[in-house]
């Protein structure tokens, strides 16, 4: 009888144990992502540069426990090449996350410090949406799409049509990683949202003002001089054009005027000869102070020119400093 007992005890043991061994399988099999996740975060030793992204992105604990999972590297143009794929030659890229990992390049122009933080935050959402369940993805779309007509501009539109273009299907995707590090009101229910990603979401989006206003500012102040420079070279043409027939002009009248002196009685008297001879003085007088406003005219235009050509230096250096393709210099 004992033995019977025993070997009842024995069954009800193993059924217990086939159960807990299904549930747990059961539980990898749903949590599975988590478990890759917490293995990869565990095992990940982030460098200085990354660790100072976090630090500056303001992540929350959730926030940065998927993005140490992606492993993320900042990496020089040739490494970053390497794992990052540029769609069309003349829009470079910052960043990506593909196969699970994000790599950001290393822009190293002091002007554009913050920059790397705001791809890292940018990237890092992508790895959260890729982690969102179906449910929650269908409940932010119509918040992300609301959001972006409210804040859609031109820039951002040609944005979107280069993702719907080279990225087909991931519109959403992009829009979830733009509006969260770009733009200053989202909306309330999306701002909630974002809540468990940034502990101050306002501090990745002036980040991103800054380094955007870096470029808007060469930007317009270019414009502005281009304007400029074209008012001013049509006022020195005009100016030009009328010196010139006014020199042509009072040329042919002191040629006249000398002939007539020299004509006897070309001049009945003193007075009248005094008279045409102080106007035509008069009217050199005049041309020359147009010519020195001629010359003060062109050496402001040579100066704005010169200004134009420093803008459009710095922001080749900035553009290029953004252009991973261009490699880095050879060290000797």
């Amino acid at each position: 009888m004992s033995q019977t007992k025993s070997r009842r005890g024995t069954s009800w043991v193993g059924w217990l144990v086939s159960a807990i061994l299904i549930a747990g399988s059961v539980w990898l099999w749903l949590e599975r992502q988590y478990v890759v996740d917490a293995i990869q975060y565990y095992q990940y030793q982030p460098t200085p540069p990354v660790e100072a992204i976090v630090s500056q992105a303001g992540l929350t604990d959730n926030a940065k426990f998927t993005f140490y999972a992606t492993r993320p590297a900042v990496e020089s143009s040739q490494l970053f090449n390497q794992h990052c794929e540029r769609k069309e030659a003349n829009s470079p890229i910052l960043g990506c996350y593909v196969a699970s990992r994000i790599y950001i390049f290393d822009v190293t122009d002091e002007r554009l410090e913050g920059i790397k933080t705001v791809t890292a935050a940018h990237e890092m959402l992508h790895a959260e949406y890729d982690r969102l369940s179906g449910a929650e993805k269908k409940r932010l779309e119509p918040l992300l799409k609301a959001a972006y007509k409210r804040v859609a501009n031109t820039e951002l539109e040609e944005r979107m049509r280069y993702y719907e273009k080279n990225e087909p299907g991931e519109s959403l995707n992009e829009l979830h990683s733009i509006l969260g590090t770009e733009f200053t009101s989202v909306g309330p229910e999306l701002e909630e949202y974002y809540r468990q990603y940034f502990t101050d979401r306002q501090k990745i989006v002036r980040l991103h003002q800054k380094v955007a206003k870096i470029f808007t500012g060469l930007s317009e102040e270019a414009a502005k001089l281009v304007k400029q420079i074209e008012a001013l070279a049509r006022t020195i043409n005009d100016a030009t054009n009328q010196y010139n027939g006014g020199v042509e002009a009072l040329n042919q009248e002191v040629d006249a005027f000398n002939a007539r002196a020299d004509r006897a009685g070309g001049f009945t008297t003193e007075a009248e000869f005094q008279a045409v001879r102080s106007s035509l003085t008069n009217r050199s007088s005049e041309l020359n102070v147009l010519r020195q406003q001629i010359q003060a005219n062109i050496a402001t235009y040579k100066t704005l020119l010169a200004r134009l050509d420093t803008i459009n230096d710095q922001s080749t250096k900035l553009s290029q400093s953004l252009d991973s393709t261009l490699g880095d210099a050879p060290k000797i």
